[in-house]
């Protein structure tokens, strides 16, 4: 985002069952946790240049005009697929402490305009996270194939070593789709001694581990 949250607000619930019971009247038993739910206020400033507006905080990161963000909030909503809400935490002092990195759904979006600060948009966002649902293999176990174990075996794909540079690429695109990690990035850059991770050159081949 151009512009940091304010604050941002993360609602953990549970998944308890409440009964009626005869003799004990209403009674509360504990399922476990419940999913995630993430909500921020953000400022979207049609000028760029303004001091707020903070795109160190991301070298790969491309700040943009406030179209830009209201299409691709649109667009997670049409595509019914889970996106990854990245945080990255810096104190006053420039120290970065721990990140957060989750697969979520865009629940809800609401934007405002108000008169006197037209091109600027204020957008509330509501995040569920996302549990992905893997496939489950059942096996008979007996000869009457009607009593199964699941089976979850699956192979892995081996992390390729290496990537050669292509048109497009950036080390955090790079470093999501080779090492399914996009904070990984900086591992790359301290690996293959990299400055600036703007000046990725075509053909250039990067080690990854």
């Amino acid at each position: 985002m151009p512009v940091p949250p304010e604050k941002m607000i993360t609602k953990s619930y549970n998944t308890n069952k409440m009964y009626n019971t005869i003799g004990m009247g209403e009674i509360n038993v504990i399922k476990g946790i419940g999913l995630r739910e993430i909500s921020m206020s953000i400022i979207l400033p049609n000028d760029l240049s303004l001091p707020f507006v903070q795109p160190k905080y991301s070298p790969n990161c491309i700040i943009g005009k406030p179209i830009i963000y209201l299409a691709k909030f649109r667009e997670f909503k049409a595509d019914k697929k889970p996106i990854q809400l990245l945080i990255t935490r810096i104190l006053p002092n420039g120290e970065e402490i721990f990140k957060g990195n989750i697969n979520v759904t865009l629940e809800e979006y609401i934007v405002y305009e108000n008169a006197g600060e037209e091109g600027d948009f204020l957008v509330d966002l509501t995040f569920k996270e996302y549990i992905e649902i893997k496939e489950q293999i059942l096996s008979p176990t007996n000869k009457d194939n009607n009593t199964y174990t699941v089976n979850t075996n699956r192979t892995t794909k081996e992390p390729a070593k290496t990537y050669t540079v292509k048109a497009g690429d950036t080390l955090w695109k790079i470093a999501k789709r080779e090492l399914n990690d996009e904070t990984k990035y900086k591992n790359i850059m301290t690996i293959n001694n990299i400055s600036d991770p703007k000046k990725l050159k075509i053909g250039t081949v990067l080690k990854l581990s």
